[in-house]
């Protein structure tokens, strides 16, 4: 009798949602949390054992999602209102993350 192996279940990396209707609505844009592996490095010394055993820290990044398209996904946090209409004209403190390193994306209500 075979043993069943527990496969991991896969989050999607990428959030199904079409980007190409986005305006000057910042109602528009999905708020998303993001987890995502980062690389680290030492230049301490140590033992192939341990290094063996080290692992990747996940990062959280949260923030309105501009865009996911050719491996890249887009965030921002910040953002400027006109003073006349419920729009915005700039965006501030802009993340870029390569999807490949995505472990997770989900969207927030807010």
């Amino acid at each position: 009798m075979k043993k069943k192996k527990n496969k991991k279940i896969q989050k999607s990396k990428i959030l199904n949602f079409n980007f190409k209707n986005l305006g000057n609505n910042i109602l528009d844009y999905p708020y998303v949390e993001i987890k995502w592996q980062d690389i680290e490095g030492d230049a301490g010394w140590s033992s192939t054992k341990d290094l063996k055993n080290q692992k990747l820290p996940t990062c959280v990044s949260k923030g309105y999602l501009l865009s996911q398209a050719k491996g890249i996904t887009r965030i921002f946090t910040d953002y400027i209102e006109t003073k006349d209409k419920p729009t915005f004209d700039n965006i501030g403190n802009t993340t870029i993350i390569p999807t490949s390193v995505i472990v997770s994306i989900k969207k927030i209500n807010l």
